[in-house]
C-alpha cells in the first residue's frame, strides 16, 4: 500500500528525478517519495546519448558539470550499480578562423573555471583519433574531463543509492491532481491513493508542462525531435588500440564518440522539428519517433568527409527520440514564483552533465534555504509569463538548429522577438536602433547614424558598433544624452508597516524623509548578496524601489518569505512604469525646458527624488542620478507617457544637441566608473564585504535578514577582493569571465570590461582571490590567444572623486 504523507514528493523517475531524490536522501531528508507514471528512464532518458563533461560556458554552470562528471565513479563505488563510465576526454576541431578564436575563448575560460585544456598538433590528433582526416582541421583543442556513461545505469545507481539512505520509488504510479492546501501544502493524488506533501518537486521531463497544468503553471517548454545513430563495428576502430575520445566537430555539424566498435555520431540539422507541440501523449515511454534520414543528410555527407570509415560502415540502428528545451536550452530549476513548496527541475538538455548537479543544488536549497551558489542561469525565475508558447518554440527551434554555429559573446539572436515592447520601440527603430531584450523587454543597444546598417557585426574583436557607441559616450559626457532604462526593476512597497519591513529585508538604513533616496544591499539569511537596490522614500508609507529588471521574479520569490499577513504590499511595477537616463553637462538645462519644478543644484541635489509634472507626463518621478557618473537624472512616467515624453526631451533638446544612446554606451561608462551591475558584479556569490558594498552594511541599526552572517562576513579574510582594471587592448576587447593571470597561475578574473571612450583605453571590473587582494605586478590576461597586461586601479577611472554627477 502505497503511504499517504511524505516531505517531498518528487514527480519523475529519469534521471533527474532520481537525482534528486538519492541526494535529499542523502542530505536527511527522512521521507523523500518519488512517483514514476511507467518506468524510470522513461521518456528521454533512456534514448540518451550518454555524453557528459565538465565546461559549461559560465563559472558557476562549469562547476555544477565539474559535480557531475566526477560523481559518477563514486556514484558507482556506493551503490554497486554500474553507470558505465568511460573517461576518454573530448577534442574539439576547428575549421574555420572564427571557430578557432571561438576555441581560443574556450580556453582562455577553462582556465578561470579550472578545467584542463590543451592544443593539439596534427601528430597529436591522429595519434588520439586516427580515424579522422586532418585536411581541413585548423586547429583541435583536447579536453580530458569529459566521457560518457550508460543513461540506465546511471538512473538506476542514483535509485538505489536512494532507496539505500530510506527514500522511496513508485512505479506504474501517475500523477492525476496536484492540489494545494490552504496551508500551502499539496496533495498529490493519484490511482493508487493521494500523498500529502509537505514539498513537491516536477522532474516529469516530458511531461512537465503537463505536471505544471496540474497546479495551475504554466512552463516555456517545447519538445523537439533529435537523431543519432550507432554503426556495426567498423575496422578501423577495432584495429586502434584505445577508446576514441568524444569529438565536436561543430563546423562539420556532427558529435561522435566510440560505442562497442563501432561509433555514435549525433546532429542537431539546421531545421528543427518540433514534437507534441500540444502536449507529450501520456501512452509515450520507450518508444521513438519515426526516422526521418533524409532530414540529416547533408549533416552526414559532411561527417563522413571528416571520418572516412563512416562511409563504409553498417548502420546498427537509428535513434530519433523527443527532448524537451527551454528558450535557452538551460535547466528550470528551483522554487516556483508565486506558488508555495513547488519546485521544478525541468528542461534538462544535457541529462548527465547537469542532473546530479540539480540534485545536490535542490538538496542544498530545501534544507539550507538558498542555493550554495549563484544559480540564476538555470533558475525557473529568470522566465515570467511573457515566455509563451510561441516565445518557447521560436527559441526552442532557433538554439537547436545554431547549435553547431558560432556563437558570439555579445550576439542577440533575434527568434521569438519582439515579445514586449515599449511605446517607444517604433520610433526607435526608425532612428536607427540595434534591440536586445532583458526580461522579455526590447531595449536599444546602440543607435546607427544614418547611412550605417543597423545590425550587429559578429567578430571576437571589434565589432562594427565600437565607434558608434563611442559618439554615444561623447555625447553623454559632453552634451546631452537618452538612455531608456524602462527595462529596469520597478517596484512600490506601500503600506503603514512599509518602512519597518524594508528595514527589515534591506541591509542598509531605509530613507527617513520624503525625497530621499539610499543605496542598499539585501541579504540572505546566509549573508550574501541577493539583491542591490536604489530605496527612494515618496511618502511616509510609499517607497520606490529600483534594481535589475532581469531578477524581477527572483526578488519577488525572495520577499515572499518575509512578507507580513498585512500592513504592507509589494507590487512589481517592472512592466507598467518606463523610463529615461538623460545625462550630460546639458542634462539639467533639458529637463529644465520640461519641468515643472526648480530642479537647481540647490533646489534638487544629488540623491534626490520626488513627483513632477515633466512635459506631457503629469505623473513622474524624477531622480538625481545617474549610473554613467555624468550630472544626470532618470524619469519614470507610466506606460501611455513613455513616447510623449520621448518627443519631447526630443524637441527640447535639439538646440542642445541631444543624442540617443543605448545601453552599451551605459556599460562602458559604468565601468570607468567603477559601477557593478547586479548578475554580474554582485551575485550570491559574494558577501556585500568582498563586493565591495561593505558601507551600505549598518549594523547599528537593529536586526535585520543576513546581520548575524554578515558580521561574520565582516571579521573574516575574504575569499575575493572587488577590484577595477586597466587592460591595454588593441582590436580587441575582453567580454568577462577572462581569467587573470599571474606567473601561469589564476589569481583572479574580470566579470565585466568594455573600451572606456572617456579614458581611452579598456576598462574592467573583477575580483581577485583574497590571497592576491594586493597584488599588482606581473598580472595579464589572454585576449584570443594574446597575452595583454593588466593594471590594478584603487580609484574609478574616470572621474574619482564624482565632481561631475555632483556639478
Amino acid at each position: 500500500m502505497m503511504q499517504t504523507t511524505a516531505d517531498v514528493v518528487i514527480i519523475g523517475g529519469g534521471v533527474t528525478g532520481c537525482s534528486i531524490a538519492y541526494h535529499l536522501a542523502k542530505a536527511g531528508f527522512k521521507d523523500v517519495v518519488l512517483l514514476e507514471r511507467t518506468e524510470l528512464t522513461a521518456g528521454s532518458t533512456w534514448h540518451a546519448a550518454g555524453g557528459t563533461g565538465a565546461f559549461g560556458g559560465s563559472a558557476n554552470a562549469t562547476f555544477l558539470h565539474k559535480y557531475s562528471f566526477e560523481i559518477y565513479p563514486k556514484l558507482e563505488a556506493e551503490t554497486g550499480q554500474s553507470c558505465g563510465f568511460h573517461h576518454v576526454g573530448e577534442i574539439t576541431l576547428g575549421r574555420t578562423e572564427a571557430r578557432v578564436e571561438q576555441m581560443k575563448l574556450h580556453h582562455t575560460l577553462a582556465k578561470r573555471n579550472g578545467v584542463e585544456t590543451h592544443w593539439l598538433t596534427t601528430e597529436e590528433l591522429l595519434a588520439k583519433a586516427p580515424v579522422m582526416d586532418p585536411t581541413t582541421i585548423k586547429a583541435a583543442l583536447f579536453e580530458p574531463s569529459y566521457g560518457h556513461v550508460d543513461p540506465s545505469g546511471v538512473t538506476h545507481a542514483f535509485a538505489k543509492g536512494a532507496r539505500d539512505n530510506g527514500a522511496v520509488i513508485y512505479r506504474q504510479t501517475p500523477v492525476l491532481e496536484t492540489n494545494q492546501r490552504r496551508d500551502l501544502t499539496w496533495d498529490v493524488v493519484t490511482p493508487s491513493g493521494t500523498i500529502h506533501a509537505q514539498r513537491v518537486v516536477n522532474a516529469a521531463g516530458l511531461w512537465a508542462r503537463e505536471v505544471a497544468a496540474l497546479a495551475g503553471i504554466r512552463l516555456p517548454l517545447m519538445p523537439v525531435e533529435h537523431h543519432y545513430f550507432v554503426t556495426e563495428s567498423i575496422p578501423e576502430i577495432e584495429a586502434m588500440g584505445h577508446e576514441l575520445p568524444l569529438i565536436g566537430d561543430a563546423d562539420a555539424e556532427y558529435y561522435m564518440r566510440q560505442e562497442g566498435k563501432g561509433l555514435l555520431l549525433g546532429v542537431y540539422e539546421d531545421h528543427c522539428v518540433h514534437w507534441a507541440e500540444k502536449g507529450t501523449p501520456l501512452n509515450f515511454g520507450h518508444e521513438l519517433l519515426p526516422n526521418a534520414l533524409e532530414r540529416i543528410e547533408r549533416n552526414l555527407a559532411q561527417a563522413c568527409e571528416a571520418v572516412p570509415c563512416l562511409g563504409t560502415a553498417g548502420l546498427k540502428r537509428v535513434i530519433n527520440g523527443p527532448m524537451i528545451f527551454s528558450p535557452d536550452l538551460a535547466p528550470l530549476i528551483g522554487p516556483y514564483p508565486g506558488k508555495a513548496n513547488y519546485w521544478t527541475a525541468c528542461g534538462v538538455m544535457t541529462g548527465f552533465s547537469q542532473s546530479a548537479a540539480i540534485g545536490m543544488i535542490t538538496a542544498a536549497w530545501m534544507s539550507e534555504g538558498e542555493p550554495p551558489m549563484d544559480v540564476f542561469m538555470w533558475d525557473v525565475a529568470r522566465y515570467g509569463r511573457w515566455a509563451g508558447k510561441d516565445y518557447a518554440k521560436a527559441r526552442t527551434g532557433d538554439m537547436y538548429a545554431t547549435r553547431f554555429k558560432t556563437l558570439y559573446p555579445y550576439e542577440e539572436r533575434p527568434a521569438g522577438r519582439p515579445v514586449l515592447t515599449t511605446p517607444a520601440y517604433a520610433t526607435y527603430r526608425e532612428m536607427g536602433a540595434v534591440f536586445g531584450a532583458s526580461d522579455g523587454v526590447e531595449y536599444p543597444l546602440w543607435f546607427a547614424p544614418k547611412g550605417v546598417e543597423a545590425k550587429d557585426s559578429l567578430t571576437f574583436r571589434r565589432p562594427n558598433w565600437w565607434p558608434h557607441v563611442g559618439a554615444e559616450c561623447t555625447a553623454l559626457s559632453e552634451g546631452v544624452g537618452i538612455i531608456d532604462i524602462s527595462t529596469y526593476g520597478k517596484h512600490i512597497v506601500k503600506g503603514p508597516k512599509a518602512h519597518a519591513w524594508l528595514e527589515r529585508v534591506m541591509a542598509n538604513k531605509m530613507p527617513s524623509r520624503d525625497g530621499q533616496m539610499v543605496l542598499t544591499p539585501m541579504l540572505s539569511p546566509k549573508g550574501r548578496l541577493v539583491g542591490e537596490f536604489s530605496v527612494s522614500q515618496l511618502s511616509p508609507e510609499e517607497f520606490l524601489l529600483v534594481g535589475s529588471g532581469t531578477a524581477d521574479r527572483y526578488h519577488h520569490r525572495n520577499w515572499e518569505a518575509y512578507l507580513p499577513a498585512e500592513g504592507v504590499s509589494v507590487e512589481s511595477m517592472t512592466t507598467k512604469l518606463c523610463g529615461f537616463s538623460v545625462s550630460g553637462p546639458n542634462a539639467r538645462k533639458l529637463l529644465e525646458k520640461l519641468c515643472d519644478t526648480d530642479i537647481s543644484t540647490e533646489a534638487w541635489k544629488y540623491g534626490r527624488v520626488g513627483r513632477v509634472q515633466m512635459g506631457p507626463a503629469a505623473d513622474a518621478i524624477l531622480s538625481r542620478v545617474a549610473y554613467t557618473g555624468e550630472l544626470g537624472y532618470e524619469v519614470l512616467v507610466p506606460y501611455n507617457a513613455h513616447l510623449p515624453l520621448l518627443e519631447a526631451l526630443l524637441r527640447a533638446g535639439a538646440n542642445l544637441g541631444v543624442k540617443l544612446a543605448g545601453i552599451r554606451a551605459l556599460n562602458s561608462l559604468r565601468i570607468e566608473k567603477g559601477y557593478g551591475a547586479w548578475g554580474l558584479e554582485y551575485a550570491p556569490d559574494y558577501t556585500p564585504f568582498e563586493a565591495g558594498m561593505g558601507r551600505l552594511v549598518k549594523f547599528d541599526k537593529g536586526d535585520f535578514v543576513g546581520r548575524a552572517a554578515a558580521l561574520k562576513a565582516r571579521d573574516e579574510a575574504p575569499r575575493w577582493t572587488y577590484r577595477q582594471f586597466d587592460i591595454a587592448t588593441t582590436d580587441a576587447e575582453p567580454w568577462g569571465g577572462e581569467p587573470v593571470m599571474r606567473e601561469g597561475r589564476v589569481v583572479g578574473y574580470l566579470t565585466s570590461a568594455a573600451y572606456g571612450h572617456r579614458v581611452g583605453h579598456c576598462v574592467a571590473l573583477g575580483y581577485m582571490k583574497g590571497e592576491h587582494s594586493d597584488t599588482t605586478d606581473g598580472l595579464y590576461i589572454d585576449i584570443l590567444g594574446d597575452r595583454r597586461e593588466v593594471t590594478v586601479r584603487t580609484k574609478a577611472a574616470f572621474d574619482p572623486e564624482g565632481q561631475r554627477m555632483r556639478g
